[in-house]
């Protein structure tokens, strides 16, 4: 499965490892040269660009990926990434990370997405 994750912080790293671990061909995107570490995961694709420009997402062909995962710090980032992965390259499978709940609203199935809540404990 290829699968594409904008946000190469701590949580996009780890899902990248376990992903590629698992034997899928992950793209990493991040605009920030500190969070790339080809040497850190030699296994994943890196692409050192901004994941809210439509540009950067056409050149690396999100299109062509079965799942895109929104992991980013930035509750923007993440709901313009998802936003576009869903609505211009028709992306399946799209999850988004929300940081503030209080942004909760915004990722809703008005947008295509099934909405499931996290399990709160």
């Amino acid at each position: 499965m290829r699968i594409a994750i904008a946000g190469a912080g701590s949580v996009g790293r780890s899902i990248a490892t376990e992903l590629a671990g698992n034997g899928h061909d992950v793209l990493l995107i991040d605009r920030d040269t500190r969070a790339i570490g080809v040497d850190d995961l030699p296994q994943v694709e890196w692409l050192l660009a901004d994941a809210c420009e439509l540009a950067t997402l056409e050149d690396a062909r999100l299109g062509d990926f079965d799942v895109v995962i929104a992991a980013s710090s930035d509750d923007k980032v993440n709901l313009v990434f998802s936003l576009l992965a869903k609505t211009e390259f028709a992306v399946d499978q799209v999850i988004a990370r929300i940081n503030d709940p209080a942004y909760e609203w915004l990722f809703n199935d008005s947008w295509g997405w099934t909405w499931r809540s996290p399990r709160r404990v």
